[in-house]
């Protein structure tokens, strides 16, 4: 039976370039018989969604997916990789939920640094995605729990085997030939041949502190896309914008080793003999010849000029970007024949995700319905789950060339099936022809085709969500910032949104409250402090509810979840049918740290007559953010 390999890595030990490696050579891998990258719980190159499936107690299930994709190549060395592994308390849910044929067949193979290096390298991973505020000391109290590694290999060796476990440090010293990808096909008893394509070198560049806190600050106050920003910002490669050790002092860094000499010492006996050394601290110990006060002060301030003027200019550059597709897609209507020149130009104008995949030349099937001002595009990846998006208010009216449907990545991601419904105004999918179509799919067996269907959206699109789901039974729905009907006559004390409530509120499915009944469950995300939102929540009757309130959240409760970088966790778990009121509670901790749960908690203050307390509200949260910064 094949072997299955689990790689797991903490964070910045080369977990990507790895991935990279054995997604651009799966197919020469696979054919030659060396290596299966396994698509069990892969969604493309991104990490296998085993650590997730023990969260949400899918583990054991996805497990024995594994090894019915190994059997199918019994004589192939499998590999599923996943950063999220790399902890504790997902080793113990794996370790109890795994079958007795996996814990025979699986090995793991595990890439780490020096806990102080670690540590720098988790608290700008997690900085630049907003998921934690920029404050060293707070995060150094916190992330100290993280210094045990020992713990976590004991439970693997546990449940594999001491054996069956290879824990490897990583840097150019410690590498074979210096690289991660060379190093782990070594281990895996696989020669590079020049049939795959390799990366060569080592490259495992970081951003400097200052720059990772300024994408911090950047992802929550403004509407740039961080992981765009960030690959512009890799581009330019501006002097000073590249950084280690620099988060925290070098006794700081010491007295966190201090910490776990001895455990260090345990796992290097048990499970790296051959590295010895890795663990040592000579580089931290001796006399202190730091700089001054002052000389660190006036690097710091260049770090942070340096890192201000890369970020503007690669957020300028991104809009310059924009503006030109948006100008080269204007062009385009006024060209009257084709010619040369002109499909020189179409060639510049990327076509959205979902075309490249169902166009003549793609693998996947489906199709795109126009109907005025609406329209629909179907990708089949998969008969299991359709997710059935909707367009939300700012979507209305986009004429980008590249246009996507909402939750595009996050299903292309998960290899779902998708339908996303687009809106080219905000008429609240009150259109005759749309009606007619997807009633017509629910003829069909269109969505009696798939074993599980969800309907996801957020404001105009929770709307849709709701109200349409009523066409396959048993889905569920997945709303943000719900609305049920803009109907006056239902809901006189709804005076937003003016050219939906002059839309036909006298066509089928025009009250969300009355479709809901059929729907297996359905996932209500919204502020309970928002009154307009609140009311239309209150409309919605019936045992499948599950109402997850978030005070603060406002109106855009799907963009704060999506600024604490929660947000596609939040949505499988309830298109998955898992989330719990507390998983989302806990999800959302991190809520107070965004400025636009500021904006909305200062506007419930003032809105209630309590002025003065919506002031100290703001002058607190300017303080924490000035000392944030400061630090």
């Amino acid at each position: 039976m094949g072997k299955i390999w689990l790689h797991i890595g903490s964070p910045k030990t080369g977990t990507t370039s790895l991935q990279n490696f054995l997604n651009d050579n799966a197919n020469t891998l696979r054919d030659t018989g060396r290596l299966n990258f396994m698509s069990t719980g892969r969604a493309h190159i991104a990490h296998n969604q085993l650590a997730a499936s023990a969260r949400t107690g899918n583990a054991t299930k996805l497990m024995e997916d594994m090894l019915r994709e190994s059997d199918a190549m019994p004589d192939i060395t499998h590999v599923a990789s996943s950063e999220m592994l790399f902890n504790l308390h997902t080793a113990r849910k794996l370790s109890s939920a795994a079958p007795v044929e996996f814990k025979q067949r699986a090995k793991v193979i595990c890439y780490i640094r020096r806990q102080d290096s670690y540590l720098e390298a988790l608290y700008k991973q997690l900085l630049k995605n907003s998921r934690i505020p920029p404050d060293r000391q707070a995060f150094l109290d916190d992330a100290k729990r993280r210094l045990h590694y020992l713990n976590t290999f004991n439970t693997y060796a546990d449940m594999f085997g001491e054996e069956n476990i290879i824990v490897r440090p990583f840097g150019p010293k410690w590498l074979v030939d210096g690289d991660v990808v060379r190093d782990f096909a070594h281990h895996l008893g696989m020669p590079i041949t020049h049939d795959l394509r390799v990366m060569e070198g080592f490259s495992n560049k970081t951003f400097s502190a200052e720059m990772s806190e300024l994408l911090s600050l950047m992802g929550e106050r403004t509407d740039f896309n961080t992981r765009e920003v960030i690959r512009e910002l890799i581009a330019l490669n501006h002097p000073g914008t590249i950084k280690s050790r620099d988060v925290f002092s070098r006794s700081e860094r010491l007295g966190l080793m201090n910490q776990v000499t001895r455990e260090n010492r345990r796992l290097v006996k048990r499970f790296m003999p051959d590295c010895k050394d890795f663990f040592l601290t000579d580089d931290l110990e001796g006399e202190d010849t730091s700089a001054s006060t002052e000389d660190q002060l006036a690097s710091q301030l260049a770090d942070r000029a340096a890192a201000t003027e890369a970020l503007l200019t690669a957020m300028g550059n991104l809009q310059a970007r924009r503006k030109q597709e948006a100008e080269l897609a204007a062009k385009t209507e006024d060209i009257p024949a084709a010619s040369p020149a002109n499909d020189a130009l179409e060639e510049t104008l990327a076509p959205p995700t979902w075309y490249r995949e169902i166009y003549p030349g793609g693998d996947k099937r489906g199709w795109f319905h126009s109907h005025g001002s609406y329209a629909a595009s179907f990708v089949e990846r998969d008969t299991d789950q359709l997710v059935v998006s909707f367009d939300n208010l700012s979507q209305a009216g986009n004429d980008a060339y590249a246009r996507e449907p909402w939750a595009q990545k996050f299903c292309a991601d998960r290899e779902f099936s998708h339908l996303g419904i687009y809106a080219q105004e905000p008429t609240w999918f009150r259109d005759e022809g749309l009606i007619a179509h997807l009633e017509g799919l629910r003829d069909e067996g269109f969505f009696s085709g798939f074993k599980k269907v969800a309907f996801v959206g957020t404001s105009m699109g929770a709307f849709g969500a709701l109200t349409f789901s009523s066409l396959a039974p048993g889905a569920k729905v997945v709303a943000f910032s719900p609305q049920t009907t803009l109907d006056a006559a239902k809901v006189p004390w709804e005076g937003r949104f003016a050219k939906g409530r002059a839309a036909d509120w006298g066509l089928p499915y025009s009250d969300a409250s009355e479709q809901t009944k059929s729907a297996s469950q359905v996932y209500l995300i919204y502020d309970q402090f928002h009154e307009g939102d609140r009311k239309h929540v209150e409309r919605l009757k019936g045992g499948n509810l599950v109402h997850l309130k978030g005070a603060g959240l406002g109106h855009k409760s799907a963009l704060v979840l999506s600024r604490m970088n929660v947000l596609k966790d939040v949505m499988e778990g309830a298109v998955e049918g898992t989330l719990s009121e507390l998983d989302f509670y806990r999800a959302i901790r991190a809520r107070k740290d965004i400025y636009l749960y500021r904006q909305a908690m200062e506007g419930y203050l003032t809105d209630r007559g309590n002025g003065k307390r919506a002031e100290r509200f703001a002058n607190a949260f300017k303080k924490r953010r000035r000392l944030q910064n400061a630090s």
